[in-house]
């Protein structure tokens, strides 16, 4: 593989259920590498309170920390407001002195095997997302149906010859690009802020990658390497306990620990008790939730 360095890029702010995200992604990480991350890879969270992570010892991680404040959060929310704006002005930050291969992922996604082959791709200029979504003239949910009517009456915009609208959506918890791609972020970034302000809503940014990614070719996924649980909030309250149990053991013991917590397993639970839920448990507004672990006894099945 190219001895370029790759960057593994975070935005981790506000909320503290977002940091248990956080941590338990690097955790992620780690135990792909035996406790350790990949070689030549620098970890960076853009995080407005580096000193919470100060709770993990010697974390076998090349962790760097660009801390943000309440203005430069405010600033890259731009003069649209939207959260998802700050993304884009995360990886033009980075992007501005660093050189390599660059690996954006939300918080709340799981590494399930290691990454070299995605790193190597990406270095030879491939372009990388989560996983795709549908097609947006499908219309497969309402908010396609929704983005399918504004992109006919407002975007001709076209890319290899098909309509924005006859193009995918792809997730975009995960991003993988190397830094000669930055001209990109310039590209989705006047998109997000011109189609935001005529149609707000969340999805704009990941199409944003979507349609520029795919114009400069097929896009990868990433799914294959990284689990992106983006509808699981329920599970913070868990993944607190969880640190808050080890806080005090070693960085190896927890990525061990980690494995304790299946999020597929979870998420397949979700879609159980959702599929099942009757007339009653609609109309009482019952929510799934995670049921709650003894560690200890948790433990012994390791």
């Amino acid at each position: 593989m190219d001895q370029q360095t790759n960057y593994i890029v975070l935005q981790c702010y506000g909320h503290e259920g977002i940091f248990y995200e956080c941590a338990f992604a690097l955790l992620s990480l780690s135990r792909q590498y035996g406790g350790r991350g990949p070689a030549n890879t620098q970890v960076w969270i853009y995080t407005d309170n580096p000193s919470w992570f100060a709770q993990f010892h010697n974390p076998g991680l090349d962790i760097h920390f660009r801390t943000i404040s309440e203005a430069d959060i405010k600033r890259w929310r731009g003069a649209i407001d939207f959260v998802h704006r700050v993304k884009i002005e995360v990886l033009k930050d980075l992007t501005k002195e660093h050189i390599g291969n660059v690996l954006y992922i939300d918080t709340d996604v799981v590494f399930t095997r290691p990454i070299e082959p995605m790193l190597a791709d990406i270095a030879q200029g491939r372009l990388y997302m989560h996983v795709m979504e549908a097609v947006v003239s499908t219309r497969s949910n309402h908010i396609f149906a929704k983005l399918d009517t504004h992109l006919r009456d407002n975007t001709p915009m076209q890319v290899h010859g098909r309509s924005l609208w006859d193009l995918a959506m792809w997730n975009a918890g995960v991003l993988g690009f190397y830094t000669g791609h930055r001209y990109l972020l310039d590209d989705v970034l006047t998109f997000t802020d011109t189609e935001y302000a005529k149609f707000p809503k969340h999805i704009i940014e990941q199409f944003a990658f979507s349609v520029f990614f795919r114009q400069e070719g097929a896009i990868k996924a990433a799914a294959p390497y990284i689990l992106h649980y983006w509808n699981l909030k329920e599970v913070r309250p868990l993944l607190a306990s969880f640190i808050q149990q080890f806080r005090n053991r070693s960085w190896e013991d927890l990525v061990h620990y980690s494995q304790m917590i299946q999020m597929h397993v979870l998420m397949q639970e979700k879609v159980n008790f959702l599929a099942n839920m009757d007339i009653t448990d609609k109309l009482l507004k019952k929510h799934w939730a995670p049921a709650e672990c003894n560690w200890n006894e948790m433990l012994t099945q390791l």
